[in-house]
């Protein structure tokens, strides 16, 4: 996920930040939207400059308070994350086998179709009926062989690696990959009683899907980021803008191939000095250049279509940072399930990262609280953010359009002329936090019973 750097403004105190934000952005959003359904109501913009209005179903989800070493993808030590993981993974096989079989069964296939292509998707389809048993008695041990292949085999072949994977443990990532089947097989269970065809995630999985999504569905006051090319195969449909913007791929994250261009229009060049890009990889490119750049990252392989984006700009007092609404939909309406301000690290501008210094939110007065990773100075706590509670409804609101779907983190930046929206994240959403869920048998127990309450 790419964040915004922010340009130099006059200072300006809390208040008077708070002030303009709520003039000029939930006034908006007070309006019923023309057309789109999501207008706030008078009473819900009241609120919103007291605080936030609407309370999270698990305001800790995202944290890891006491856990340094969870940077590297462990909780508790090896044997007893393992065990943990374990105990969810084969207890939901064991006990809920048709569940597994059906959940796991879809999984799988939109996988397919993400990573993919439609033809490819279309013959794992059939072909994952034969497979999932199979896979339902060995995923934890096809994670491991993957994990200790998956490194060199990607450096061999030259594809980068996620600056979100470089810190990882072996048994970490293995456990990672567990957890993550386990949560989308329940997932993908209650899209199977939905009948949504797993192509669909080949859709809803591109920057461009949400592009237009948000286009269509978000309130007055409240925008997408300005999609300003797409490139396909290697090839710009258009020109290159002769402004700062984002390249990154339509479909996948993780912070890999996501580049930041700022445009020199004196010198007639673009800079990059993204701390992710490659060694040897150039710094300035003319126009010709970055487009020969493009080609040569996007032509062939998986890394077929990327967007270009503006790149957008966070408001005074925040530093290169976005927010992320995790929204929960486990049977009816979508809920809030927890909020958090993402900073980007010192120096670049992606929040792509396992050791952000990450905030939750006070609700009772809408202002950034509390810090929940150990190495935090805690110098934005207090920070108000009435723009929030908007933001929050919003996202619930397009959730509800989106039902088959458990959970969506939505990346937001909070900007000087309102909210603005880079994408919603489907699959897997929020996975950097979702260790959390087994930090506790409780947490993942909390998840498996409100997914098969109805089982």
């Amino acid at each position: 996920m790419k964040a915004s750097p922010q340009e130099p403004v006059a200072e300006a105190t809390n208040e008077q930040v708070a002030a303009k934000i709520t003039e000029s952005s939930l006034n908006k959003v007070s309006e019923p939207a023309q057309g789109n359904g999501t207008g706030q109501s008078s009473e819900k913009t009241a609120k919103s400059s007291e605080g936030i209005s609407r309370k999270p179903v698990w305001p800790d989800y995202f944290a890891r308070l006491g856990q340094p070493d969870a940077v590297n993808w462990q909780y508790q030590g090896y044997w007893r994350d393992t065990l943990r993981v374990w105990r969810a993974y084969y207890g939901l096989v064991f006990r809920h086998p048709i569940v597994t079989f059906h959940g796991m069964r879809r999984f799988y296939t939109s996988l397919v179709y993400r990573t993919g292509t439609e033809e490819m998707g279309k013959v794992a389809g059939p072909l994952f009926f034969i497979l999932t048993p199979f896979m339902m008695l060995l995923t934890p041990f096809v994670s491991m062989l993957a994990v200790a292949v998956a490194p060199p085999f990607m450096k061999s072949i030259g594809i980068e690696f996620p600056a979100m994977f470089k810190p990882f443990k072996f048994m970490g990532w293995s456990n990672y990959n567990v957890m993550l089947v386990t949560m989308f097989t329940l997932h993908s269970y209650k899209q199977h009683r939905m009948d949504w065809d797993p192509i669909m995630a080949i859709k809803h999985s591109s920057k461009i899907f949400w592009n237009d999504f948000f286009s269509e569905n978000l309130p007055d006051g409240h925008r997408a980021t300005i999609e300003y090319t797409v490139i396909t195969d290697g090839r710009i449909n258009g020109e290159i803008p002769r402004d700062s913007f984002v390249i990154k791929p339509a479909t996948g994250g993780g912070g890999n191939y996501l580049r930041t261009m700022t445009w020199d229009e004196e010198n007639g060049v673009y800079h990059c000095d993204d701390p992710e890009k490659q060694p040897g990889e150039a710094s300035t490119y003319t126009p010709e250049e970055l487009k020969k750049w493009i080609n040569d990252t996007y032509h062939g392989g998986s890394r077929t279509r990327a967007v270009v984006e503006k790149l957008e700009v966070a408001r005074k007092p925040f530093p290169v940072s976005s927010v992320r609404v995790m929204t929960f939909n486990a049977k009816d309406d979508a809920e809030l399930l927890s909020a958090v301000f993402l900073p980007a690290p010192e120096g670049s501008n992606s929040t792509a990262y396992f050791d952000l210094d990450t905030y939750l939110f006070n609700y009772e007065d809408g202002t950034i609280g509390q810090p929940i990773r150990p190495q935090s100075d805690g110098k934005l706590t207090g920070v108000p953010v009435p723009e929030m509670d908007g933001v929050i409804e919003a996202c619930i609101a397009m959730h509800n359009k989106l039902p088959a779907h458990v959970e969506i983190s939505w990346d937001v930046i909070l900007t000087e002329d309102g909210p603005v929206y880079l994408e919603g994240n489907i699959m897997p959403p929020g996975c950097d936090y979702k260790l959390s869920v087994f930090k506790r048998w409780a947490n993942f127990k909390y998840l498996r019973d409100k997914l098969l309450q109805d089982v």
